[in-house]
């Protein structure tokens, strides 16, 4: 397997940093791609292998791969509270993604507002979705603020 490079610089990427591997940019670029927000971003998050969305502080998605969108529920992400794209069974019944007693516990909602609040992003925290049973999926997050919003990144376990 060839070496990983940068998306916008084509640096060489150091093998052994996971979060540049995942998110295929070196730090410089980073920064610079999710401050974007014109179609250089939206090709970026293209480009990332994994389910990606840029969520804003009351995680509403903002902007999605296809990879994202392949896993979000009927309806088209963008605009809809992250739980409520990903089909989360609590949202319907007990009010909106982020709102409910139930939230209190997932993951997800406290991932991100950990990144939100301490600008610290979060590796490998284990998520599953929508809490039934018979329809889960286990995924391991990765948070990262950029911004006015956090990167969060789907690698399935």
């Amino acid at each position: 397997m060839g070496q990983t490079v940068c998306f916008r610089c084509r640096q060489s990427l150091d093998e052994k940093d996971t979060l540049r591997l995942l998110t295929r940019t070196c730090p410089s670029c980073f920064s610079l791609l999710l401050s974007a927000r014109d179609n250089t971003l939206s090709d970026y998050l293209e480009s990332l292998e994994i389910p990606s969305a840029l969520l804003s502080q009351d995680h509403t998605v903002l902007l999605t791969n296809r990879h994202f969108q392949r896993i979000a529920g009927s309806q088209g992400p963008v605009r809809l509270r992250a739980g409520e794209a990903l089909d989360c069974m609590y949202a319907p019944m007990l009010g909106r993604c982020g709102e409910t007693v139930a939230c209190m516990l997932c993951w997800l909602k406290r991932s991100v507002e950990h990144t939100w609040l301490t600008g610290e992003g979060l590796r490998g925290i284990p998520m599953s979705f929508p809490h039934s049973s018979e329809k889960r999926r286990a995924f391991e997050i990765t948070t990262e603020k950029t911004g006015d919003a956090v990167l969060l990144m789907m690698t399935a376990t």
